[in-house]
């Protein structure tokens, strides 16, 4: 008799779920996620960071890349505050759990969307001010040193931060993941 699939391991999220809590964040448990290859055990979907920063439209996200990103919102609130005079009041996302290959390539390896564990920032909405965009920042404006300064501080929450510098597939937004690398490597660019 042929042998089944390998079993799914389902993580304990428990402690995770109670630390996105403790930081403030709004998460809601979603069903098992399963596409073929694509899918989560255990999705959260993440409606709000710390802070009452919203997420637009809310990431599906699992519990460890939804606290790396709670995590890392507390610091684009200090950046913002510091650089622009304000807190944004809404991070505008375009992808968080979609199951494809890397950069929309069918033929790549699967991206950590597929899984649940990226996120990809295209902007903060502030009250009372223009929305500031990834990627279409003025060179040396205040704006301009709000995105590298969130870019390079994500590097301190996230296992791979891509964003305009890196390659032309992410001139337009942060891509943000959880992927886990071979002796604790990150890439950060």
């Amino acid at each position: 008799m042929p042998a089944g699939p390998p079993p799914v391991l389902v993580p304990d999220d428990t402690a995770c779920l109670r630390r996105l809590e403790r930081l403030g964040a709004k998460a809601t448990p979603l069903p098992a996620i399963a596409d073929g290859l694509c899918g989560a055990p255990k999705p959260l979907r993440l409606s709000e960071l710390p802070d009452g920063l919203a997420v637009s439209p809310a990431a599906t996200l699992t519990c460890p890349a939804a606290e790396a990103f709670a995590r890392w919102s507390t610091e684009v609130r200090v950046q913002a505050e510091r650089l622009l005079g304000r807190a944004p009041n809404a991070v505008r996302i375009a992808t968080s759990y979609e199951c494809r290959g890397q950069n929309h390539d069918p033929d790549a390896k699967l991206s950590e969307h597929a899984f649940a564990n990226a996120v990809d920032v295209m902007g903060f909405a502030f009250e009372g001010r223009e929305t500031v965009t990834i990627g279409a920042v003025k060179a040396g404006s205040p704006e301009a040193a709000f995105q590298a300064a969130v870019q390079a501080r994500a590097c301190a929450f996230f296992r791979t931060v891509l964003g305009p510098g890196s390659d032309a597939a992410h001139g337009n937004h942060l891509h943000l993941d959880e992927r886990e690398r071979n002796a604790g490597h990150r890439l950060c660019q």
